[in-house]
């Protein structure tokens, strides 16, 4: 069982690195180029894993010395759906590189009076492959520019290297701010990188508990997955236009409440 635990724990870190590099916070050399990549590099290696415990636990579960744990073949094999399912958005990404690398890239200086961010919600997908339901885009002289990765948390003066989707549509690859002082990590950054952290720990926990239920551990797993549930989607529809954004904001901070209130029970 501590075989299964250890290298589930494993499969799950790396899916975390693989949302880590998609939100541009672990370095990159050619990061457009290389990003597909590293992303089926991970999920590859978390389907591995998984596969190793799904037979491990197959062969051994009649033992018994899964009794009392939450392992069984359908909840390992439902936790692999998922990093199969990262594996697929990787190669769906790689086949979108290879086909978009035809096409003309063009790198723009923008001063901040130049262009303006938008955020508001959608949920229908845009003109180019991984448009977001919370669209992230900028408008300036010569159409749309679309962010499928980082983006600048305001308006400041940058170097945007694009790539032209079609006439008024560009997706940014990369962009680079003018100035020292915009390079210096920022706090939206920072909270990025917490929130990994504390993702990673709580899939750590969960599979811990569900290798062995332990009470205190069950309601600190729980507050937890309710806070992070919470947190995610208070930063998805925070300032996002809409009333119904602003309902959807208000009912994720009533979910961190919730996780708040199960280390308390």
């Amino acid at each position: 069982m501590l075989i299964v635990t250890i290298l589930m724990i494993m499969a799950w870190w790396l899916i975390i690195l693989f949302f880590a590099f998609i939100l541009q916070l672990i370095p990159l050399k050619n990061y457009h180029k290389n990003i597909a990549k590293v992303q089926i590099a991970l999920s590859s290696i978390s389907i591995i894993l998984g596969l190793i415990s799904y037979f491990y636990v197959k062969i051994n579960y009649s033992s018994g010395i899964f009794d009392g744990s939450g392992w069984d073949e359908e909840w390992v094999a439902l936790m692999m759906l998922f990093y199969f399912l990262c594996f697929m958005l990787s190669l769906v990404r790689l086949y979108a590189e290879k086909k978009a690398s035809k096409k003309k890239i063009e790198t723009f200086l923008l001063r901040a009076e130049e262009y303006k961010l938008v955020k508001e919600l959608d949920f229908i997908m845009a003109d180019y492959l991984y448009s977001p339901n919370i669209k992230s885009y900028c408008e300036f002289d010569r159409g749309v520019m679309a962010f499928t990765g980082g983006m600048p948390k305001k308006e400041v003066d940058c170097y945007f290297t694009c790539r032209k989707v079609k006439d008024g549509i560009y997706e940014c690859i990369s962009f680079e701010p003018l100035f020292d002082e915009d390079k210096k990590i920022s706090f939206s950054k920072i909270k990025q990188i917490v929130f990994l952290v504390v993702t990673a720990i709580y899939f750590a926990l969960d599979v811990i508990d569900t290798s062995q239920k332990y009470i205190y551990l069950s309601k600190i797993v729980e507050g937890l997955r309710l806070i992070l549930l919470g947190t995610f989607c208070c930063n998805i529809f925070y300032r996002v236009k809409g009333f119904f954004a602003k309902y959807l904001f208000l009912f994720s901070i009533l979910i961190i409440i919730l996780g708040i209130r199960c280390f308390f029970k």
